[in-house]
């Protein structure tokens, strides 16, 4: 068991974490500051909300691409490419004087962030055995997570200090340092791409196999995007003070989870996983709708982490499992497809709603959405994988 254990908590695996932990905190730095940045600029409340989500729209199209590339260039120098030009765009924010600047460089932080997200998981793969996979990836799928709920508070805290100035420029800091993390990493592990793959087929940017669930990472994802695009709108029209322990809940909860929804997932497979996920996924989404005091969106931010915290990096681990390392890269995008797409059109749908039924109308039409319809998927993609045992 010992030696079992030094094969994950290597040296590298501990700087995947540290990776992880700059390159997501620095983007979810930015994430609840858009649409405030775009109202402040001018924008109204759909185009506030389309700006926050175009990152997520742009890395829709870029991922499959990504996932390619990732399958057969060193996907260390993708990073540290990648994470260079992540920093500048995150720079750039803080020099936007209108609206349409600030779209262009949601933009062009798009096609850095899509690359990262897809590169970085695939690039985990090669330091994780495959019979540990799930626990390995779910580690990094924590760190993720981790940086999700500090990326947040220290971006409003820079806020709250120096101004929207201040945040955008400590984000593009942090990516600076996760350079030279990168940097340090060895890359002789990288899995040899055939040569005689040049030409990208339909199966280098697409995993068909996994489309049930793309969609299921998807519905998880709008969740996300809602919560992260609105709730400090929320906080502010419901008077609700220090918000941001949601994100610190959220946090602490996945801590504790993570390590043993990775194990479950390669002793006993996705789907016990993905039944409850759904379930408290909509529950979250239900108290944040119904919130009216800082206790109900503490209860939120658990039960957003039991639920969409556990689900997506789940799903994620499950796919690269199933396909070699050198597909890691296709397995990781198909799944990002959905996130991506969560991430970008609920805000932008949920602007629609939120003028006729309110943000509890919103956030609670959202819940029962994603409760429904993730139990369908996972019914489908069962019989589906069950069938193929056969």
């Amino acid at each position: 068991m010992r030696e079992k254990r030094e094969r994950l908590w290597t040296k590298q695996f501990w700087m995947l974490l540290v990776i992880t932990l700059l390159s997501g905190g620095a983007g979810q730095m930015t994430v609840p500051l858009v649409a405030k940045y775009a109202l402040d600029l001018g924008a109204d409340l759909t185009l506030a909300s389309t700006a926050a989500g175009l990152m997520s729209m742009v890395s829709l199209f870029v991922c499959p691409f990504a996932g390619s590339i990732a399958d057969r260039v060193s996907r260390k120098w993708i990073l540290i490419f990648a994470n260079l030009g992540y920093a500048i765009c995150l720079f750039g924010h803080a020099f936007c004087a209108s609206v349409t600047a600030l779209i262009v460089m949601r933009l062009l932080t798009g096609v850095f962030f899509s690359v990262i997200s897809v590169t970085n998981v695939a690039f985990s793969a090669n330091f994780i055995r495959k019979e540990r996979m799930g626990e390995g990836l779910g580690y990094v799928a924590l760190a993720s997570i981790v940086a999700q709920a500090y990326g947040p508070m220290a971006g409003l805290g820079l806020l709250d200090a120096g101004g929207f100035g201040a945040s955008f420029v400590g984000a593009g800091l942090a990516c600076i340092v996760c350079v030279f993390v990168i940097f340090l990493m060895p890359s002789q592990e990288e899995p040899k791409i055939k040569k005689e793959r040049k030409k990208v087929s339909v199966k280098d940017l697409y995993a068909v196999e996994f489309t049930a669930f793309m969609l299921m990472a998807m519905l998880f994802s709008s969740g996300n995007g809602l919560v992260s695009t609105y709730l400090k709108l929320i906080a502010e029209e419901r008077a609700i003070a220090n918000i941001s322990l949601f994100f610190t809940v959220y946090s602490l909860f996945m801590i504790f989870l993570r390590p043993f929804t990775g194990k479950i997932v390669d002793q006993r497979g996705v789907f016990v996983i993905l039944i409850p996920s759904f379930l408290f996924a909509a529950a979250g989404m239900i108290f944040v709708g119904l919130g009216t005091s800082l206790g109900m969106m503490l209860a939120a931010g658990a039960f957003k982490a039991l639920g969409q915290g556990s689900g997506t990096p789940s799903l994620q681990a499950h796919c690269v499992k199933t396909f070699d390392k050198e597909r890691a890269g296709v397995a990781t995008s198909t799944i990002m497809i959905g996130q991506n797409v969560g991430n970008a059109l609920a805000p932008i749908i949920g602007s629609f709603f939120v003028g006729s039924v309110g943000y509890r109308g919103m956030f609670c039409g959202a819940g029962a959405i994603i409760l429904l319809l993730g139990f369908v998927l996972v019914l489908v993609q069962y019989r589906t994988e069950k069938r193929k045992l056969r």
